[in-house]
């Protein structure tokens, strides 16, 4: 990675295994895996937990990624592939319908991904800010397949179900637990060796919830 992170170090590592098992094929999208259900917060909109606020400030994106001023803004097709080798960086604002990330993806502000949301085999998307897949009306999954990584410093926001398959690593950066959030509306589905690093807050659309190294 050529951007240098600023963090300093990584929470308490937790180890999540046995809830669904059920393995996701690289070729598999969220369509096949994503009914539309009722949200858990049937009545919470996204946007209003107190905690968004204060994740787009200048300070909070500047001490994540060191050049977050010189990343450009996103202007490309509502798809996007990053392959594997490439990599891309992205400021401010980044609204997708679909995003599958084979290389690495540095995302510095905020990005929304309308439906399929796929890390496939040893790719790697780090975000700091706020991270949304899907929506209330259309919940979609975040399925982070064998090998690869999905870095959160802030929010990471899913609308339907989050799915680890065996070797995938979701990690929260820096001991932030002010604004470290997971917010997950459908279920969390794990296999074995998959793994959830770091210092975050669970959010329930009601009650918030701290999770600091215990077992999930």
């Amino acid at each position: 990675m050529n951007k240098k992170l600023l963090f300093l170090g990584l929470g308490l590592g937790l180890f999540l295994t046995g809830c669904e098992t059920d393995s996701v094929s690289e070729d598999i999208t969220t369509e096949t895996l994503s009914a539309v259900k009722e949200s858990k917060t049937s009545t919470t909109k996204i946007h209003e937990p107190v905690f968004l606020q204060g994740i787009h400030e200048p300070v909070f994106l500047k001490n994540g990624f060191e050049d977050c001023d010189i990343f450009p803004v996103y202007d490309g097709p509502k798809d996007l592939h990053v392959g594997k080798g490439e990599a891309m960086d992205f400021s401010e604002h980044t609204h997708l319908e679909n995003l599958r990330v084979a290389g690495e993806l540095n995302i510095c502000g905020e990005i929304e991904t309308e439906k399929n949301t796929v890390i496939r085999r040893n790719g790697e998307m780090t975000t700091v800010g706020l991270a949304i897949i899907g929506s209330e009306e259309e919940p979609k999954d975040l399925i982070i397949n064998y090998g690869g990584h999905f870095n959160i410093n802030g929010v990471l926001i899913v609308t339907g179900d989050l799915i680890l398959n065996s070797g995938a690593t979701l990690q929260f950066l820096n001991d932030d637990l002010e604004n470290n959030w997971l917010w997950v509306m459908g279920d969390i589905r794990t296999a074995d060796y998959s793994f959830v690093y770091g210092m975050y807050n669970t959010y329930e659309g009601e009650e918030d919830h701290d999770h600091d190294g215990h077992e999930h």
